[in-house]
């Protein structure tokens, strides 16, 4: 499990943004290593104007994908995030040996972590919505979790789409702070990376790719854990509003970057059938007096 050309091209960019300015304790679900060639990272270095980087300490990328590999942990310091965990069963770079499918009760480490983060790994654990769980007790409040998982052509239990992210989001009052689609091209970069290209969010974007000629698509969020609360599963359409008082999200085009969060609805749980007739009331009664008025 690692962090490709698109994870890494994201947490350069999310530290340029300043989103990684109160971060200093990062927990992966995964033992995380770098999956780039050396060159294809360094682009990344310069472009995003970090200072600190020292080549002898990522020198080892010019091995991907061959052993040894590199522990994500060093690209972490280079962010500024000096302290670094994780959890997997195998213990690899001192990972918890956490299992995934079952409630993690350790509360020494709830509401720990500035960053939790989920780079394909949840995916593999069969009680995947528990894995979520603990991602949530882990981060605390005002915290980042970073997502990305496959839509097409994963190796895990489950493939998730964005609407799964979205009823997570809803469901527990994250704030979205990006949320794209990463297409892994079958032609690789001139120096031998997996090529990954982060998309707009949009189907209609995806139906015009040819997915066949595609090593994979994975979805990918980065949302903001907003309180303390505990997790609460998300549910669909109308049930969404039943259960949790909520329809939708509210764009908040002032943040910087641009991200949304969703917020209590305030119409109340009103029937469709009563909607459609009130609705179609004041159209008739507007359309009369405007009527009238051209009359007169």
């Amino acid at each position: 499990m690692g962090l490709g050309i698109s994870m890494v091209k994201l947490n350069f960019e999310l530290w340029r943004q300043g989103l990684f300015k109160d971060v200093h304790h990062v927990m992966e679900m995964g033992s995380q290593e770098l999956h780039l060639k050396l060159s294809d990272f360094e682009n990344f270095v310069q472009m995003s104007g970090i200072q600190g980087y020292k080549r002898e300490d990522f020198a080892i990328l010019n091995n991907w994908p061959g052993s040894p590999r590199l522990p994500s942990r060093l690209f972490y310091e280079l962010l500024g995030i000096n302290q670094y965990s994780c959890v997997d069963l195998n213990k690899y770079y001192g990972a918890l040996p956490l299992d995934l499918n079952y409630p993690f009760e350790d509360k020494s480490h709830y509401g720990k972590y500035d960053l939790v983060t989920d780079y394909g790994t949840n995916e593999h654990a069969f009680n995947a919505p528990e894995a979520y769980r603990t991602m949530h007790k882990l981060c605390k409040p005002g915290g980042l979790l970073i997502c990305a998982q496959m839509v097409f052509k994963g190796n895990g239990y489950y493939m998730f789409d964005a609407s799964f992210y979205e009823g997570l989001a809803a469901a527990n009052n994250y704030s979205i702070l990006y949320a794209s689609y990463i297409v892994i091209s079958t032609v690789p970069t001139p120096a031998g990376s997996d090529n990954q290209f982060h998309l707009p969010l949009s189907n209609e974007l995806l139906d015009m790719l040819d997915w066949t000629k595609t090593q994979g698509i994975a979805v990918c969020y980065v949302l903001r854990k907003n309180s303390g609360a505990d997790f609460c599963l998300p549910y669909q359409d109308f049930f969404m509003a039943e259960k949790q008082n909520n329809h939708g999200y509210q764009l908040q085009y002032m943040q910087a970057p641009p991200s949304r969060s969703y917020v209590p609805m305030h119409i109340g749980l009103i029937p469709g059938k009563d909607l459609l007739q009130e609705v179609a009331h004041r159209v008739a009664r507007k359309f009369n007096i405007t009527l009238k008025s051209k009359e007169g």
